[in-house]
């Protein structure tokens, strides 16, 4: 499968992002913190600090504000880079014409106020 990320609305954040990201298995759902590096439509790169044991196509649930608009969408880990105290994770996520309609709308909006106060 081809995982590089070319989405036209793809952004990355001058700012932390939080978030919370949630691992899904049968017996198994934990819940962590993590910083939204970047994000489109399909996908997002996050930094986290507890990674909670993940690996290539866990099954994730993530959560996230943007201005004040919430966006959450399941998907599943497609790439992890391991560092000696944090861990960097590629995710995509299911979404549907809502989420990206509203996630376009609110990524034009930032990249607006960002280049009001320059």
């Amino acid at each position: 499968m081809y995982f590089k990320r070319n989405e036209s609305y793809r952004f990355a954040f001058g700012r932390d992002v939080a978030g919370r990201l949630t691992k899904i298995e049968k017996n198994d759902k934990v819940t962590t913190d993590v910083q939204v590096l970047d994000v489109s439509n399909k996908g997002a790169k996050l930094y986290c600090q507890n990674p909670l044991s993940l690996t290539k196509d866990t099954k994730i649930s993530l959560a996230f504000h943007l201005n004040a608009t919430p966006f959450q969408a399941m998907g599943a880990i497609v790439w992890i880079k391991k560092f000696p105290r944090s861990t960097e994770l590629g995710v995509h996520l299911n979404t549907d014409d809502e989420y990206k309609e509203s996630m376009i709308r609110e990524l034009k909006q930032i990249a607006k106020q960002e280049k009001q106060n320059q």
